[in-house]
This record gives structure tokens, C-alpha cells and sequence, in this order.
């Protein structure tokens, strides 16, 4: 019982987010904090997955709980701590860093476990209790020293991806552990949220010097909730505890497959003076469901514009959203309907389905989306596989290149004259063009310094809309429509990146 009393305080009044930019000119750490993020996750690493990499798993083992609790049984703690070392330290070579700076992959989202927070330091009461702080003593090191730093050293942002929670967010296999028959047993521990926080805790004070953190995941796939109070309380409590440590980095909170609950969520806590700096992460899959199986690969391609973040509250304002897993995988029940059969410019469908997403994503997901994934153990990984879908074209990246050039100030002003012009057509006599053009300014002055590092688009456009927003009403005085600013923001933003 007091547990419970201690997080559900802890989750009182949610705590909202200090300004997402440095007044003016935005920082580097502004910038991978809110650009749009064109990324790839490093699935199989810190949490262990056995259909990426299965030599680890000795017989008989199917998370990662199992897995090194036989390795420690049958061979010892520091045999097992070699085996995860060796896997952790050759997984990324510094090829593979240039590779994904050469194509324009600009973050990475790291799942991480629970177990691996300060060398085990958050495992009490945990199936990892028995042997975390020794055989994954030197994880943590390892994350910083050679995926943080390493990432950095590319201009690549991380995303830090707490995918393993104890007990499980989810009845899968990688959540790292299983729960009482299968079930998600952490929404249902007030120890369990208490222990997670604390660790949350941790990793953002101990993260404060890498600028090229981009947000920090609470949670992967949450299990879906028609009632989600559970989460609720975790989310509260653990925004309130981050942001005692770090009053604006993004706090990425998984939608539990229903993106529109956790819109109104977030719009119900948040308004024009008070950010809450979440994102909301969104995974999408068309090879699992029934209802995707019974499809043929042309209705899947073109039912994305309907099936992708739609019918969200309020349009979605003042709300950010990614895509933190996708793939160009579709069942092979729904190849074997595609027309001419399942064989028949497979190819061309692959590349058309990717292309499509990422579209998609571009539009209704603005904080970027992270393919799922990066390394197989054993030859590629097909349509699940980066590097695969990137040669035969099905991806690539939808950012500006590197070292492009600014527009300058003739495109400037030729923007500004055709923002205004569209404007006139749905607004009346009474409309405050100072304050529209005041956003406009505002967004392309904003625009101009993320593209000059390393092509950077600007991600989070609600949160960083909203922040100018609040600083034109400072200076100016709150205005009678705010969506004159906001429309001209938009405006601004969407212009340059036509030119761009």
C-alpha cells in the first residue's frame, strides 16, 4: 500500500517542460533535441533478442532473463559477462558508424534493459537480482563509452529506449523477461514503477553531458489499455522525477497501439504556456494482424494514408508524435494474394510500400522515425534489415544532405510574399498579418540553423511552434487568436522546406 501511495503522489500534477529552444539562435544540444530524426534501431543488442542474434541463447532459453541465468548456471558469472562483453563491444564497428552517416541516418534508438542501468545497480527484486550487478557490471560503460560518444563523434543522436521493464510492459519475449503467464506484471507493481523511476533518475543525471542525447523512452510497447490508469500514474511520476533532473529533453511515451488516447492525454495536461515535452511513439507493423494477413500487398500500400496516425484529437495540435519501429515486412499469407502471385515484381511492391511509409511518417510523425533494425547475427535480415531495403531502394533518407546550402534572402522574402498571398484566401479583414509574419520569421530564422547542422529539419515542430509562440507573446502581448502566429510558423516552416 505504500508503494502505491508513493508513486501515485509522485505522479501528481505532471510536471510540464521548460522551453524546448535557447531563445534566438537554437544550440546543438537544441537541435538533436528537436530535428527530425531519420533513424535505425539497434535491435538484438543491449536486449537481447533471439530470432537477431541466437548463439547467445543457450537450449531451452527465450528472453534474455533465461538466457543468462542458464549461462551463469552452466559455465559461471564471468564466463557469462565475457559472452554479453564480447557481444556488446563488436557490435557496432566504426564502419558501420560511417555507413550510417554516409546515408544520411542521423539517430539511433538503443533499446536498453532495465538490468544494465549503472551495472545493475536497479535490479532488487528482479529475476536479474541474482547475478545483474556482477554480469553486467561494465553495461553501462559500455553504452556511453561505445554507442553514446561513438554516435556523437558521427553527428548521430540516441535515443535512449528503456525496452525492458521488470515484469514486463508487454507479454513478449523482448521485454527481456517474461511475466506471470505471460503477463505485462509492471502496471500492476507500484515497487516495480518506483525502482524503474529511480532509475530513470539516473540515467538522465548521469547523460546531462552528451548533447547528442535526443530523448529518453520510458517505456517500449505498452500493453494496450482501455482504461490506461496504470500507465498514467508511471508516465506522471516518472515526467515529474526526469524533469527535477533535465527540465526539456523529450520523453518519449509508448501509445499502447491506440495513438489517439495519449493525444488527448497529453493535450489535457498541456496549453500554450505549459509544454509538456512528450512525444508519443507509434510502431507500425502490417505482417501480424489477422486483418493485415486477409490483405493483399497493393490494399495494405494504399489503405497507409487512412491507417497511419489518423483521427486524432484536434488534429493533433500542440501533440508530437513518432514512429519508433517499422519495417518493409509483410506477412507471406499477403504475398500469396498479390496479383500474379506472390513472386510476381515482389521487388517493386517492396520498394513502393517503403517509399509510401516513409512518406507517411514524414507527414504525420514529425519527430522522425527508426527502421527496425540494423544487425543480424546470421547473413541479413530481408525486408527487416536496413542496409538490404536501403540498396534496393525501398528507403532512404528524406533529410536535406549535409553541408547544404541556406536559401538566402531573395528566397526568404519570394516565401514570405506567396505565405501571405495563400493566407489571404481563408482569412477575413480583421487578421493580424504582423503576428502571422511574426511566425513566419520566426520559423525560417529557426529553419536556417538547423540546416546548417548537417542538414537538420526541424522535428518537433508542435513543441517548438508552441515555445515561439510563448515568446512572441511575451514580447509582444498574448494575442487574441494565437493561430495567426501559428499558422504563419507553419507557414514559414513548410516554405523553407519546399526550397530545401
Amino acid at each position: 500500500m505504500f508503494d502505491k501511495l508513493k508513486i501515485k503522489s509522485k505522479a501528481n500534477s505532471v510536471a510540464s517542460s521548460s522551453a524546448p529552444l535557447t531563445p534566438g539562435k537554437p544550440s546543438r544540444e537544441d537541435i538533436y533535441r528537436n530535428r527530425q530524426n531519420y533513424g535505425v534501431n539497434l535491435g538484438g543488442c543491449f536486449v537481447l533478442e533471439k530470432w537477431l542474434f541466437h548463439s547467445i541463447f543457450p537450449e531451452g532459453a527465450n528472453c534474455e532473463a533465461e538466457a543468462v541465468a542458464k549461462l551463469v548456471e552452466e559455465n559461471g558469472e564471468d564466463e557469462a559477462r565475457t559472452r554479453l562483453e564480447t557481444h556488446w563491444t563488436n557490435f557496432m564497428s566504426d564502419d558501420d558508424w560511417q555507413w550510417l552517416e554516409d546515408h544520411g541516418v542521423n539517430s539511433v534508438r538503443i533499446p536498453i534493459g532495465y538490468w544494465e542501468i549503472d551495472g545493475g545497480r536497479f535490479t532488487k527484486h528482479t529475476k536479474f537480482e541474482p547475478f545483474g550487478h556482477r554480469v553486467y557490471a561494465n553495461a553501462w560503460s559500455i553504452f556511453k563509452k561505445l554507442f553514446v560518444e561513438k554516435a556523437g563523434e558521427h553527428g548521430i543522436s540516441v535515443l535512449v529506449d528503456l525496452h525492458g521493464l521488470p515484469g514486463g510492459a508487454n507479454g513478449s519475449d523482448h521485454s527481456g523477461e517474461h511475466g506471470g503467464d505471460g503477463k505485462a506484471e509492471f502496471w500492476h507493481s507500484s515497487e516495480l514503477q518506483l525502482l524503474i523511476c529511480e532509475g530513470l533518475k539516473f540515467i538522465v543525471k548521469d547523460l546531462l553531458d552528451y548533447e547528442n542525447i535526443c530523448g529518453i523512452q520510458i517505456v517500449n510497447e505498452s500493453e494496450f489499455a482501455d482504461n490506461p490508469k496504470h500507465q498514467k500514474v508511471y508516465y506522471g511520476a516518472a515526467i515529474n522525477l526526469i524533469r527535477e533532473i533535465d527540465g526539456n529533453i523529450p520523453i518519449i511515451i509508448s501509445d499502447g497501439w491506440w495513438p489517439n488516447q495519449w493525444a488527448e492525454w497529453v493535450q489535457e495536461l498541456q496549453n500554450h504556456n505549459n509544454i509538456l515535452g512528450v512525444v508519443i511513439d507509434h510502431h507500425v507493423y502490417r505482417c501480424f494482424s489477422d486483418s493485415d494477413k486477409n490483405k493483399s500487398p497493393q490494399q495494405i500500400i494504399d489503405q497507409l494514408p487512412a491507417d497511419v496516425l489518423t483521427n486524432i484529437s484536434k488534429n493533433g495540435h500542440g501533440v508530437d508524435f513518432m514512429v519508433g519501429e517499422w519495417s518493409c515486412v509483410l506477412d507471406q499469407s499477403t504475398w500469396d494474394k498479390a496479383e500474379g502471385g506472390a513472386n510476381h515484381k515482389r521487388d517493386e511492391l517492396v520498394i513502393e510500400y517503403g517509399n509510401r511509409q516513409l512518406n507517411q511518417f514524414m507527414e504525420r510523425a514529425s519527430y522522425g522515425s527508426y527502421f527496425w533494425t540494423f544487425k543480424f547475427e546470421s547473413g541479413n535480415g530481408g525486408e527487416w534489415d536496413l542496409k538490404t531495403m536501403t540498396d534496393k531502394g525501398a528507403i532512404k533518407s528524406p533529410l536535406p544532405n549535409r553541408g547544404v546550402q541556406v536559401p538566402d534572402g531573395n528566397s526568404y522574402e519570394r516565401a514570405k510574399e506567396d505565405a501571405n498571398n495563400q493566407q489571404k484566401q481563408s482569412v477575413d479583414k480583421n487578421y493580424d498579418w504582423n503576428r502571422f509574419n511574426d511566425g513566419f520569421t520566426m520559423a525560417w530564422k529557426d529553419s536556417e540553423e538547423f540546416l546548417r547542422f548537417n542538414g537538420s529539419l526541424i522535428g518537433r515542430i508542435e513543441a517548438t511552434k508552441e515555445e515561439r509562440l510563448r515568446e512572441n507573446s511575451t514580447e509582444r502581448g498574448t494575442p487574441k487568436r494565437p493561430d495567426e502566429f501559428e499558422s504563419g510558423y507553419l507557414a514559414g516552416l513548410f516554405q523553407f522546406r519546399s526550397i530545401v
